[in-house]
């Protein structure tokens, strides 16, 4: 008994020190950024808004008329606060396949923005597709699945650059959709004020 008791014990430990883990920042000699993680597993159907001004997830009921959110999330989809998504400055810039690190306001100077558009979404699970306001260039971030379980969502390891609803810059890169144990449906972003 006392046996199965450490054990227990050890496993508790080692878990919640994994956890503590993937709320730190992430620092190195030349960069210091966040991991932002969202659990989107239940929401193929439904919208999450995240507010980087705030630092955590933002309860909407209208989206289209409010500052207080950055970033929406719909399972694969995003929209940023702007264009035909918001009535804020929300735009991305797509600087492809570049080093995280070493992006700057400067690289940004004299880039075109663009804002949401539009981008089909699940309706229902018949399916029924929907055109929906979004951001077409985040569309692209993961790998859609093609076929049947087990699906890859593949990172495209492009940076991007989000501006916030409120007009700061945001330098992001998706790196996994999966958590550890390997479930699908969990975004994983480094992310980086960058002005």
């Amino acid at each position: 008994m006392k046996k199965l008791i450490l054990m227990i014990t050890a496993l508790s430990l080692l878990y919640f020190a994994g956890c503590k883990k993937d709320s730190n920042n992430n620092d190195t000699a030349s960069t210091k950024y966040k991991t932002l993680v969202l659990d989107v597993h239940n929401d193929l159907l439904n919208w999450r808004y995240y507010s980087f001004e705030n630092g955590k997830e933002a309860i909407i009921q209208n989206f289209n008329d409010t500052l207080g959110w950055d970033l929406g999330i719909r399972y694969e989809s995003f929209r940023t606060n702007g264009g035909a998504s918001g009535i804020g400055q929300g735009a991305i810039l797509d600087l492809g396949a570049i080093n995280f690190d070493t992006v700057t306001i400067a690289a940004i100077k004299n880039k075109t923005f663009i804002p949401d558009d539009s981008i089909m979404v699940i309706l229902d699970m018949k399916p029924t597709w929907l055109k929906t306001p979004g951001c077409v260039p985040l569309d692209a971030m993961f790998q859609s699945p093609a076929g049947p379980p087990p699906h890859t969502y593949t990172p495209n390891n492009h940076v991007y650059i989000l501006r916030t609803a409120k007009g700061r810059h945001i330098k992001m890169i998706g790196t996994s959709f999966f958590n550890d144990y390997g479930a699908e449906g969990y975004l994983y972003l480094n992310y980086q004020f960058i002005d």
